[in-house]
Parts: C-alpha cells; sequence; structure tokens
C-alpha cells in the first residue's frame, strides 16, 4: 500500500490519523468549533457543508474557504458534501454537487475532497482531473446507513474506487450484528494486502466502535472523532479516540510478543 502525503501527514502507515468534522450551520457556529479545536488532537479537519446554511448562494463557499484555510493554518482541511442519498443533511442536484466541488477544488484553500462513488460518473471523471491538476488529494467514497454489504460487494467497492483514480477509498455501513462489523474488518485487512491506495474503514453506530479504533491492526489510515456534533453514528469525543488509538496498538505488538 502507497502512502498519501497530505502536508505533515503520511496517510497509510502507522496509527490512523484522528479527522475531526465541522458541522456548524452558520460561520459563528462553524468558527466556535474552529476555535475549539485547540483543546482537541485534530490531525485532519473535514468540513461537512451539507451542515452549512446556504452553502449554494453564490460566493458563499468561496468566502468561507479563505478564513477557513486561515484559522486552520497548517491542519490538512478535507471538503465534504454528504448528499441526502449518503446520509448527509441537505439535498443537492448533479449539477449542484459538481459545481460546489469544483469551487472547492479551484479554490487553492483545501487538501483533499471526498468524491461519492455513486456520483454522475462525468462528474468524477471532471472532479477527479481536475483535482489531479490542482494537487487535491481524492477520497472516493461509499455510505451505507442501512446495512453490511457482503465482504465481496465491498472489497468490489474499493477496487473500482481505486481504478477510477481515487488516493485514498473509504467505505462507511451499519451493522446489524457483530457478525457484519467483523465483514468489514475483513474486507479491510484483504483490501490493505490488495489494493496500492490507502482504505478508510468504519462500521458505525455502538456495533462498529471496534472498527474505529482498531484501524492499525486491520489496515484503515483514518478515523473520525467528535469535538461537539457528530456527523456520524458511534463517533467518540477525539480525545478519548487519541487515548485508545495510542494504547491498543503497544498492547497488540506485547501480547504478540508473548505468543511468539
Amino acid at each position: 500500500m502507497n502512502c498519501v502525503y497530505v502536508r505533515n501527514l503520511r496517510l497509510g502507515e502507522g496509527t490512523p490519523k484522528v479527522c475531526i468534522p465541522l458541522v456548524g450551520a452558520s460561520d459563528e457556529a462553524l468558527f466556535e468549533e474552529i476555535k475549539a479545536l485547540s483543546s482537541y488532537p485534530a490531525d485532519l479537519v473535514e468540513w461537512r457543508t451539507d451542515y452549512m446554511n446556504d452553502i449554494f448562494n453564490e460566493g458563499r463557499l468561496t468566502g468561507l474557504l479563505p478564513r477557513l484555510r486561515k484559522h486552520l493554518g497548517n491542519t490538512p482541511l478535507i471538503f465534504t458534501f454528504r448528499t441526502t442519498k449518503e446520509g448527509g443533511q441537505r439535498q443537492a442536484s448533479p449539477q449542484q454537487y459538481k459545481t460546489l466541488a469544483m469551487e472547492a477544488i479551484a479554490s487553492g484553500c483545501i487538501d483533499l475532497i471526498d468524491i461519492e462513488l455513486f456520483s454522475d460518473p462525468d462528474s468524477i471523471t471532471e472532479l477527479t482531473a481536475l483535482a489531479k491538476e490542482k494537487g487535491v488529494k481524492t477520497i472516493f467514497s461509499s455510505h451505507d446507513f442501512y446495512s453490511t454489504p457482503s465482504c465481496g460487494e465491498l472489497l468490489s467497492r474499493l477496487r473500482h474506487m481505486e481504478k477510477l483514480g481515487a488516493d485514498i477509498a473509504k467505505i462507511a455501513v451499519m451493522p446489524r450484528c457483530p457478525e457484519d462489523v467483523l465483514t468489514l474488518l475483513t474486507a479491510t485487512v484483504t483490501a490493505r494486502r490488495q489494493l496500492t491506495c490507502p482504505v478508510v474503514t468504519m462500521a458505525m453506530a455502538g456495533t462498529g466502535l471496534i472498527s474505529r479504533v482498531w484501524g492499525e491492526i486491520f489496515g484503515s489510515c483514518l478515523t473520525f472523532g467528535l469535538a461537539g456534533q457528530a456527523s456520524a453514528p458511534g463517533q467518540i469525543d477525539a480525545r478519548e479516540l487519541k487515548c485508545v488509538l495510542d494504547i491498543l496498538p503497544v498492547s497488540y505488538t506485547h501480547l504478540r510478543a508473548h505468543e511468539t
């Protein structure tokens, strides 16, 4: 698996990096969230623009992004508009989705962009090409808020993301039983061995918590933690998440040493 370099981060090796989502619906709420980040271990920040009021108004995005970039300094920024069909907060036509994403890529203010796998195929091609031209890394994503597809289907989606040119491939599922979490983890460790791009996977809700903290063992390079409001079921406080991430690999290495 190749690493993806984003500012001061290497995604795809070592402990999963902690990403904190920003979900403010107004300028005031958004920048209050940013102010609070100083007390949290944020390796990256994801701006969930589907939470933002009037985001489709002309000039709204291009007015906010430079301010956001200035406040975040050297912290990498993921730009995401999550559509309602993938569990997001706001509807968007294919044209609205593409236009917003292209503005974000062209702004020079973002480091990574989330592109939904089941978007319009022509839009995916255009967005991927523009991202490569502007030096923005792409996270291709697929979210299932109702179930967990089979291991074969999960691997098929991840392979398809890589084929389309994803720098990082991301899958999130909703487990209905412990076996569903095992299905996701099996797909994750298989993808780590077979794909060249890093992967991000998670099983949502409480049942899937283990998938958010054992990424280093199974192969997920990124995990999401809270600094306020959750952007998906099952996210926990980023400070608690970081503590667990620091402890688990040490414990795992210690156990393996005793086994051998």
